[in-house]
């Protein structure tokens, strides 16, 4: 499986306006071989989450793909910000430093 993190922030008040948007049921829904894992919230200072996705590894292109088309819709907001990340196991890490 191939793994993706998406971290964004933006400020406390737009969170009423990033949370319309989450419940609007506007954004691009994602293909059903990307499956979201989990969400995660962090409310100090700006506010930061976290967001997990995994895919079949041969689809890896296309599930970032349409997770960056969904994360379009938030671009309206003031202030907000975010990067996808394609994130490793540490089996898949290690032969990297000559590990495994």
């Amino acid at each position: 499986m191939t793994f993706f993190m998406v971290t964004a922030t933006f400020p406390p008040d737009k969170a009423t306006g990033v949370g319309k948007v989450f419940t609007s049921g506007k954004l691009t829904e994602l293909p059903s071989f990307v499956k979201r894992i989990n969400i995660f919230v962090v409310p100090e200072g700006n506010i930061k989450t976290y967001a997990i996705y995994e895919c079949e590894d041969e689809k890896a292109h296309e599930g970032y793909k349409a997770i960056a088309k969904r994360y379009t819709g938030y671009y309206e907001l003031e202030g907000w910000k975010h990067k996808i990340e394609h994130l490793l196991t540490p089996n898949e890490a290690l032969p990297m430093i000559g590990l495994g």
